[in-house]
């Protein structure tokens, strides 16, 4: 009798999953605390060609659906709970069905608040799937997106700025997935370029608050950028990310064509810049330096003319 086939035993330290938990993550746990391994646990939910796998992964190529209510024996857990809590579960059950797709989904991945796992008694770094606008724990004002975890409750207008990216996420589900792509790039070229001096000055001050921070989590996550940038420009990021997420806004972009001049579009350049520069509290976005930043190539021109920026 293969391992996926025998009777499933309570394990002598069962734990439940934190919701929304990558299923890697949780296995490597689960064998932790019971002084196994990760590959081991999975033979005895189902069959499946691994025989190693990350914190990140969630190995469910070929499992079946059995391998539920088998990790429920193991855990105590409720067949329920454990539905509700580890996502790459919904994922298979929907692949059987034939409801959803055959491939591994893309989550961003974060590393959970450590006070908030510290008061469920976790002291080890926990992977959850997260929702696209959760930026950052409001209870313990620790900023998630990145490795290093800053502590950034003294930061004005960041507290705000997430409540206001989720209601913005709630509102525009249609379009905040390009918006945020939109929103970002659009940040970043002005703060790469650093030729805006309001956004420059609210940006270095920002900057110049945020304490220094060892990488707590390289080991668990890589990421490709420094969180830093993302940080500081994350209350203007948000500022446009109403603009972009919002149909009214995104209809007035240009979609220039060949043989159109961008004069006869000039009341509608000014509305979105006139609306950009109040949400931004900037006086003005439209003065250039000099003629290497020539007005039709900042990035919020681009994004209403030319949908590339």
């Amino acid at each position: 009798m293969r391992p996926w086939e025998e009777p499933v035993r309570l394990l002598p330290v069962p734990l439940p999953p934190v919701h929304g938990e990558v299923l890697g993550c949780y296995l490597h746990r689960l064998a932790e605390a019971n002084h196994t391994t990760p590959p081991l646990l999975g033979q005895c939910l189902s069959p499946h060609s691994r025989i190693y796998f990350t914190r990140r992964t969630d190995p469910l190529r070929h499992w079946t659906p059995t391998a539920l209510p088998r990790l429920a024996a193991m855990t105590g857990v409720p067949v329920e709970a454990l539905d509700r809590s580890l996502p790459a579960f919904a994922r298979l059950v929907a692949r059987a069905n034939g409801t959803g797709p055959t491939g591994h989904a893309h989550y961003d991945l974060h590393v959970a608040c450590r006070h908030c796992m510290k008061g469920r008694g976790i002291t080890e770094p926990v992977l959850p799937h997260r929702d696209p606008s959760a930026r950052l724990c409001l209870k313990h004002a620790i900023w998630l997106d990145g490795v290093c975890h800053y502590s950034v409750g003294h930061l004005a207008g960041l507290i705000k700025a997430q409540r206001q990216h989720v209601r913005l996420a709630r509102r525009f589900p249609d379009t905040i997935g390009a918006a945020t792509k939109e929103a970002a790039k659009l940040t970043r070229s002005w703060l790469v370029a650093g030729y805006q001096p309001g956004l420059k000055r609210h940006w270095r001050r920002r900057l110049e608050a945020l304490p220094h921070e060892a990488a707590r989590y390289s080991s668990v996550l890589r990421y490709r950028y420094d969180e830093r940038e993302s940080i500081v420009t994350y209350t203007e990021f948000v500022s446009i990310l109403g603009i972009v997420a919002d149909p009214k806004w995104r209809a007035l972009r240009i979609h220039r064509k060949s043989g159109i001049a961008f004069e006869r579009h000039q009341e509608t350049i000014d509305a979105i810049y006139t609306e950009t520069e109040r949400r931004l509290s900037i006086h003005t976005l439209r003065e250039m330096p000099d003629a290497r930043h020539a007005f039709r190539n900042d990035p919020l021109f681009r994004w209403q003319a030319y949908g590339n920026y």
